[in-house]
This record gives structure tokens, sequence and C-alpha cells, in this order.
């Protein structure tokens, strides 16, 4: 498996000027950063002008779409395509909670994009969540199977799974954000949240056979400089997918800091 990941999900925020300045200290700041990938997620519009200045940049930190399309072209205004990111992205987000409840993206839309995205060389960082906390300390059996139902967290999983090359898994990540976290400061616990991922990657494993233990799982849901370290420190959660702290550099940096450092064992460089 690689490095651990930390991915920003910049959303819909930030103006031109913002975003210029915020990329550059990330990635400045990922120079003293190591053992672990850093990804940020800007707006489309500003992932070309981002990728033209930074050009030169650490080999740990990349950039990644927040979408992709479904195609790879056609008549499709507003679309992004695989195709045409492929040399200035490493990475793109898929099936964010967003893009599904907002947008009413399916689980064969995420499928689609999956696919389409590693046959153009993109990493992926595949989101699935549920609306209700799971009750695992009284009733595990019974929740474990509602995360197999149609819409669950794990049928979610492997129907993004669904006719993948098992060569191309290490290329792929799982975002576990529980919707009942995201932008309420109400983060699940890190024992939770372990529990989840070695819940999830049995169940892969289960399904796709070991080469499953090459998908990175991580989280997200609120992640802060405060609960950072707590997911951080669990032995089934390989990163953190965040998203308001994204956009405040000592926030970001402390986190990612955090994760290199707790993950590695190894002090980050002054």
């Amino acid at each position: 498996m690689d490095y651990p990941l930390v991915v920003g999900n910049w959303k819909m925020n930030l103006e031109f000027g913002e975003a210029m300045i915020l990329s550059g200290q990330v990635a400045r700041n990922s120079e003293f950063i190591k053992h672990i990938e850093i990804v940020i997620a800007p707006p489309s519009v500003f992932i070309y002008p981002i990728f033209e200045r930074l050009k030169i940049k650490p080999n740990n930190f990349h950039l990644a779409l927040q979408n992709i399309s479904t195609d790879i072209s056609g008549e499709f205004t507003g679309e992004v395509s695989p195709a045409m990111i492929k040399k200035v992205c490493d990475y793109t987000i898929i099936g964010h909670s967003e893009r599904r409840r907002l947008f009413h993206e399916t689980d064969e839309d995420v499928n689609l994009k999956v696919k389409n995205a590693l046959k153009f060389g993109l990493k992926i960082i595949v989101c699935i969540g549920e609306a209700e906390k799971f009750h695992l300390e009284d009733h595990y059996a019974v929740e474990v199977k509602r995360m197999l139902k149609p819409g669950g967290i794990v049928a979610q999983a492997k129907l993004a799974l669904k006719n993948v090359n098992k060569s191309d898994y290490p290329k792929i990540s799982i975002a576990y954000e529980p919707l009942w976290a995201i932008g309420t400061g109400n983060a699940s616990t890190g024992s939770y949240a372990a529990a989840i991922a070695y819940i999830l990657r049995n169940e892969l494993v289960a399904e796709f056979g070991p080469a499953a233990k090459d998908i990175r799982i991580l989280y997200g849901g609120s992640v802060n400089v405060g609960d950072a370290k707590e997911f951080v420190l669990q032995p089934n959660i390989d990163g953190l997918l965040v998203g308001g702290a994204s956009l405040k550099i000592k926030d970001f940096t402390e986190i990612c800091r955090i994760t290199s450092e707790l993950k590695s064992g190894m002090p980050t460089e002054d």
C-alpha cells in the first residue's frame, strides 16, 4: 500500500487570487512533510492555473478534480472529461455525498466514472457514507447487514469497484464520510470510524480477494486539527478527506503534519 493520503476538498470556495496563494502555500509546506501524499482539490476553473504555477513541486503534492464526467467527450455542457485533465491532475474525487444528494448521482454513475478515470491514468478517491449513525455496540450483526443492503456503505463500495481490474486497486482510495457528521462539527469518534473501516476492509476482501487490501480507506467528516489525531491513530484508517479545514493553511498543514508523524513515527522536518 502507498503512503497515507490527506486530501483537501476546497468545494466551491475561494476566489482566484486566494486559490493561487493557498495552493502555493500547501505546495511549499509539502516539501517539509514526508511519508504522506498531500492532495488538494480546488474548483475546476483554478486547476490549470495552479498546475502551470506549480510545475516544479514536491513529489508528494498532487492536484485532484472534485468530480469527473461519466463521458469521455461529446455534447455535455459544463462537464470535465478525464481525458482533458489526465496530464494536469493525478487524482479525482468521485461520488462525494453532495454529488449524490444534490446532483442525484447513482452508484452506477460512480462505477462508470471510476472505470473511465482509471482508463486515463487517474487515481481515485471514491466517497461513501450513511445518513444515520450505525449502532455497532448494541446491534453489530444487524447494522452490518444494513451496510450490505442496496444503498448501504458496503454496497456503495462494492458497486464502485464492479468490473474494475484488481491491478488498479492500489490507485483507489475509499473515503468514508458519514453524512450526519459532514459540516455539522459533529465528527465521528476514532473508534467508530475504525470499526467501520474494519468492516469495510473485510467485506471488500471477502468480495474481491486479498488484492482489496491495497485499497486505502480514508475518513472524512468535519475533520479538524482537534480531532485529526484521533482518526490517524487508528490502524484501519489510511488517511483523511478534509473539507473546511483545508481552506486554512495553518490547520491543513497541521493535519498533514499530524498524519505524517503518527503514521510514519518520524518527526516532520523543520
